[in-house]
Formats: C-alpha cells, structure tokens, sequence
C-alpha cells in the first residue's frame, strides 16, 4: 500500500503519518523539505530553484526504493503546491514539476487530506507561520487534486478520529 499525506504546513501531516505507521508496519517517507533544510538548503517563501529541483528529486528517490508499503508525510501534491506558489511565473519549470507529480501520484493507492485551518500553526523554527501562506497553499492542493482528477480522503478531527478515519480509507483500498 502506497498511501500520500498531503495539506498545507501546519495540519498535522507528520502526527497522522507516524501514528499510522507506527501502528501498522508501514515505512515512514519523511518529509524532503525537512532534509533539504538540514542539508542547508533554504525553504519555505524563499526556497530557490535548486532547493525546489533537490526536492523533488530527493521525493522520487525515496519513492522508488520504498517499494509498496509506505506512507508519504509530505507528497508530490504538496511540493507541486509550493512550487506553483512560489515559481508560478517558471511555465517551463512548473511544466516539468506536473508531468513529474500527475505520473508519481497514479502510483498511490490511496491519498489523504487534511484541510488547514483546523488548528493553529506550531512555530517550530521550520514552517512558515504566515497563515496567508499556509491558506493560498491549502487552495492550491485542492485544486491539484482537482486537476489531475485525484480520488482522496478528506479528513479532519484530533489525532485519534483522524487516524481511525486514515486507517479505513487506507483498508478499503
């Protein structure tokens, strides 16, 4: 089972992506972003053109060697999300970024939402706090799956709710 997280920063992605794993045997892809910033790279609103080619790279690495029992805390509908925020006026570059994400996301099995806005943002010294950023990142992600026609899960509630709800989309597929 090959399952992709996806939301804006800030809604919980990597709570639900561990708590799954954890209780299931599933292998936990973390996120590239996280690893870029450690490796030096800058993200967020500034993230530069060579942080956004590393990402994704580094996405459909992880990706290909999981094999088929995983769980993406941050998937390729997110970093497609972020790339068209902040290179939106790149055509040739955000051409690239879909043909790589509408190809990666058929291979998932199942694809879980979680909205923003249902909590507030955590500071953790990583993400952006602005919650206009986080907003217009949400809006994009919607319309992501929109666009490639994406079969998804909504999903809100604490951390149980949620992860009972992730656990019965994951098992109906």
């Amino acid at each position: 089972m090959k399952a992709g997280i996806t939301g804006s920063h800030g809604t919980g992605k990597t709570t639900l992506s561990k708590h799954i794993a954890g209780r299931n045997n599933y292998k936990l892809l973390p996120e590239s972003p996280r690893q870029a910033l450690q490796l030096g790279f800058p993200i967020n609103e500034n993230t530069p053109i060579e942080t956004e080619f590393w990402i994704f790279g580094k996405q459909l690495e992880m990706e290909m060697i999981a094999g088929d029992n995983y769980i993406a805390d941050k998937c390729f509908i997110d970093l497609l999300a972020y790339a068209i925020c902040i290179f939106g006026n790149n055509l040739e570059f955000i051409k690239v970024l879909r043909e790589i994400t509408e190809r990666a996301v058929r291979k998932y099995d199942v694809v879980i939402y979680l909205p923003s806005g249902e909590f507030p943002i955590e500071d953790d010294g990583v993400r952006s706090t602005d919650p206009k950023f986080q907003a217009k990142i949400d809006e994009l992600i919607v319309e992501i799956l929109h666009d490639f026609n994406i079969k998804y899960t909504r999903i809100t509630g604490g951390k149980e709710e949620r992860y009972q709800k992730a656990l019965k989309a994951i098992k109906s597929n």
